[in-house]
């Protein structure tokens, strides 16, 4: 969710962000008041740093075949949706910094707190992001922890520690309202309708003896009533005793070949090498019923996209031969599709997912729509955060 990206909170450290107000206080400043509640400088850079990220992105999509990495490329001096880069990105802070503030008063209003699990949380997240050396850090940002880049950015600790509350809340405020039970919350009747759309129930086998019955054989044999961990633990069997044949076979002959010839390889040191023979297979137990089950999503590539678009083509309770052919190699599956919906103990991870992404766009407009609802106060200390000392700070290769 967009709130949990930001798990930073910043207090000023005004030499780093004003480059050129030598004169810059000590001091906290507030560069903007939000319906009476303040600002802290640390807050608004942070939202700044995440608009600068998304303002390169938006330029990208834009003008997708501009060079950004042009000698004397400057984005100061690029326009996006008509404003200039600077502008945007300071609106979109602007506009962030008031999200921020409507989080926290709509956590509120619905009765909630942060829990001891939920405060012991942000208070291990900022230890260990903030204090504990990181190679993610040292190779992207050149600090050895987390918490002296953020420091760089005029980030403080108590502005991280903040971020990392309006983080948790951003969750449990979600889950109040659209978690199951919620009163907001997807119906049952959408997540289905979203289940059967996107995804799909099936069991499947890659077809894979060289002089077994055919693939064919198994689709008919499941038809005429067979169940598929039956078949399954026949063909791995089968499968590991054709391997086992030939690599015996082969171990055998260069036995042979080796008493017959009266030559064996050697080691450096002079030591014979002797032909290591196979070891036998041992049959698999056969698995349990419908523990074959695997839930895939209509944009997976796994094990193929052909495989996935006629997988999404076969009705519920169908068996089919699918082969997937691709240069020379010709690959064939088993497979049958099963109703998604009377496996809920399979899906159980796949309907969480649904059930945040029916509803985000929702939760962030309520965001929004409080947000918009907000008097802003700008302070004469928001002219010290320059657009262009966050793009400085930045890696080169953050937002592209």
């Amino acid at each position: 969710m967009k709130r949990t990206a930001k798990t930073v909170i910043l207090s000023l450290l005004c030499g780093a962000l004003a480059a050129s107000a030598a004169s810059c206080a000590n001091s906290q400043t507030y560069p903007l008041t939000i319906d009476g509640e303040q600002i802290r400088a640390g807050i608004y850079i942070f939202e700044q740093q995440t608009a600068v990220t998304a303002a390169k992105s938006k330029l990208s999509e834009e003008q997708p075949d501009l060079d950004t990495t042009a000698e004397g490329f400057d984005y100061m001096k690029q326009t996006i949706e008509g404003k200039s880069f600077a502008d945007w990105v300071n609106e979109k802070a602007v506009e962030s910094c008031r999200e921020y503030i409507a989080e926290k008063r709509l956590f509120e209003s619905n009765g909630l707190t942060l829990t001891e699990e939920q405060s012991a949380s942000v208070k291990e997240n900022v230890s260990a992001i903030w204090d504990e050396s990181n190679y993610y850090a040292q190779y992207l940002y050149g600090y050895d922890t987390i918490g002296l880049y953020f420091e760089s950015m005029g980030i403080g600790k108590q502005s991280f520690r903040d971020l990392q509350e309006a983080s948790e809340m951003h969750t449990a405020l979600f889950d109040h309202l659209y978690g199951e039970g919620g009163s907001l919350a997807a119906t049952d009747d959408e997540i289905n309708a979203e289940l059967k759309s996107n995804h799909a129930a099936i069991e499947y086998i890659e077809y894979k003896l060289e002089n077994g019955p055919g693939a064919q054989s198994y689709v008919d044999r499941l038809n005429n009533g067979e169940t598929f961990e039956q078949l399954m633990k026949e063909h791995t069997d089968d499968y590991n005793t054709e391997n086992y044949e030939k690599e015996l076979a082969e171990a055998e002959a260069a036995k042979a070949e080796q008493e017959t010839s009266g030559v064996t390889e050697e080691t450096e040191d002079g030591a014979a090498v002797e032909v290591t023979m196979p070891t036998e297979p041992t049959p698999i137990e056969v698995p349990e019923e419908n523990s074959l089950i695997l839930v895939v999503d209509k944009d997976s590539a796994i094990p193929s996209a052909e495989f996935i678009n006629q997988v999404f083509e076969m009705a519920d309770g169908e068996v089919k031969l699918v082969t997937v052919t691709s240069d020379s190699d010709t690959k064939e599956y088993v497979v049958k599709k099963v109703n998604i919906l009377d496996f809920p103990d399979k899906t159980e991870d796949t309907v969480k997912t649904i059930r945040s992404e029916l509803k985000e766009s929702e939760f962030e407009e309520m965001l929004k729509t409080a947000a918009a609802g907000y008097t802003v106060t700008e302070d004469s200390s928001k002219g010290l955060y320059k657009v262009e000392t966050v793009l400085e700070k930045l890696p080169e290769t953050e937002g592209r």
